[in-house]
């Protein structure tokens, strides 16, 4: 949620799931049953790590920056971070290391950290090149702080 108590995210998840996402430079006439289509496989993706704390593949996520991640699908990528909810987060980057982890932690998601309970969205973009857009992910990083000052 952003200051104002606008949040991107929602306004992003809305437009997909009626399929009329109109800054997706894929964009069709709405309702975009592609769009529909990658709305529900974006939400997917988010219920397997609610459920099991981990991605069910590894290019379902990426760790952009100071602990903010994305999950992805085809061309469309929605940043979130976690938090305990309580005003407070700690950045969680992706692992580096496997010596860092349980050495009995033999997983192929052994590079994902154990992240706190609650998961926020922060905002949307459809990826263009090989990397996030340097403004989308400070715009998450701002709307983070935004959010975890609303929980104070």
């Amino acid at each position: 949620m952003r200051a104002d108590r606008s949040s991107p995210a929602v306004a992003f998840w809305d437009q997909m799931r009626r399929g009329d996402w109109s800054a997706d430079p894929y964009f069709t006439q709405p309702p975009d049953g592609d769009q529909i289509h990658n709305f529900a496989k974006l939400l997917a993706k988010i219920e397997y790590i609610g459920e099991y704390g981990i991605p069910d593949s590894t290019t379902d996520v990426n760790s952009l920056n100071e602990g903010i991640w994305e999950f992805k699908h085809h061309h469309h990528r929605l940043a979130y971070f976690d938090t305990p909810g309580d005003g407070t987060f700690e950045s969680k980057e992706k692992i580096r290391d496997r010596s860092e982890v349980d050495p009995d932690n033999r997983d192929d998601f052994w590079w994902y950290p154990h992240l706190d309970p609650v998961l926020r969205l922060t905002n949307a973009w459809s990826k263009q090149g090989q990397l996030a857009p340097p403004e989308e992910v400070e715009r998450a990083l701002i709307i983070r702080e935004e959010d975890v000052q609303h929980d104070r």
